[in-house]
């Protein structure tokens, strides 16, 4: 395979350089949004950002974030159900 194959950035006269270490990354966790746990015990489970620690905590010198977890899932409710069915759903 040549370097066509390898989807470098820029076309001819660039420095060929992907990724540039004098950018920072973006802001990406943010409050209310819905993220997939990849580690622990809670994996491959859905939460929501509660709140975002971007520059780490004193006991935890990374950048985290606190989220809340979706327990279960809403199931669908239809106009034909009854109250008492409805309720039990949600």
């Amino acid at each position: 395979f040549g370097s066509s194959h390898l989807g470098w950035i820029g076309g001819p006269g660039s420095s060929g350089n992907r990724h540039p270490s004098s950018t920072a990354m973006g802001k990406f966790l943010k409050p209310g949004r819905v993220v997939v746990l990849l580690q622990g015990r809670y994996a491959g489970k859905k939460a929501v950002i509660a709140k975002v620690f971007d520059e780490g905590s004193k006991p935890r010198r990374f950048g985290h974030c606190l989220v809340a977890g979706v327990a279960r899932v809403p199931m669908k409710v239809t106009k034909a159900m009854s109250k008492k069915k409805i309720t039990k759903r949600q």
